[in-house]
């Protein structure tokens, strides 16, 4: 992924060369991608986390599972936030991340030490969720409730500064500069019928079996910040 995202500098640099310059750099961009694919999935494929991983009742995977799980399945971290802004256009053309729009059971927070940037597998977790969620509110006779995340993608620089602000904040490496982590808050909660935020402790409760559902089923590795008030989830498939 490094190399590809040198390619998408260099793209940016040159973006007023020729037309047959263009077509060239598009062509290796495109190989970039392509080796890195098969690099990628070779260290999936002899990846032993998934195998090994065992249902727990408790959401506490260690930080170094969610690590090794970005790293597998996330990009290469950016260390300033300039060098993400700078080729950002390029990762969304490229696909490489998505932007995190809205969905019909979910929100998204303003986010002040991260970008609402992730995988397409980070994002597809969160649309799961978010419709396990909202069935299992149904099944309990509850009203329509969103989901609220408050974090994605970070970058190295932006960590640092979390951690000046944020006691909580990890002091290791964290898996949210890998763009396939995201932070869903248990506390609280968007009422779709009057867009207002609420704080029930059923809700959490709902939420909490939901999401333990999906970690027993491998989907994701999970740990419960309670400083944060909220459920770090990581990617797994």
């Amino acid at each position: 992924m490094r190399q590809l995202i040198g390619v998408l500098l260099l793209f940016s640099f040159w973006a007023c060369t020729s037309s047959e310059e263009n077509e060239v750099m598009q062509v290796e961009e495109f190989s970039m991608h392509q080796e890195q694919t098969i690099d990628f999935e070779q260290i999936k494929k002899h990846s032993s986390l998934y195998d090994n991983l065992k249902k727990s009742r408790y959401l506490r995977d260690p930080n170094k599972l969610h690590i090794q799980a970005g790293r597998e399945l996330g990009i290469e971290p950016f260390r300033k936030n300039a060098d993400f802004l700078a080729v950002r256009d390029s990762i969304l053309s490229n696909e490489i991340l998505f932007y995190l729009e809205d969905g019909e059971f979910y929100r998204k927070k303003k986010m002040g030490h991260s970008y609402p940037y992730l995988t397409k597998e980070a994002i597809d977790l969160i649309k799961e969720l978010s419709e396990r969620f909202q069935k299992n509110l149904e099944k309990k006779g509850q009203e329509n409730y969103s989901l609220l995340i408050t974090s994605a993608l970070r970058t190295e620089e932006s960590q640092k500064k979390l951690r000046r602000s944020n006691r909580n904040a990890t002091k290791d490496t964290t898996s949210h500069l890998f763009g396939a982590s995201f932070d869903v808050s248990y506390w609280d909660f968007y009422r779709n019928s009057n867009g207002e935020i609420y704080r029930y402790k059923n809700l959490q409760k709902i939420l909490t079996n939901t999401i333990k559902e999906m970690r027993n089923e491998k989907k994701c590795l999970v740990i419960k910040e309670t400083g944060h008030y909220c459920f770090h989830i990581t990617v797994m498939q």
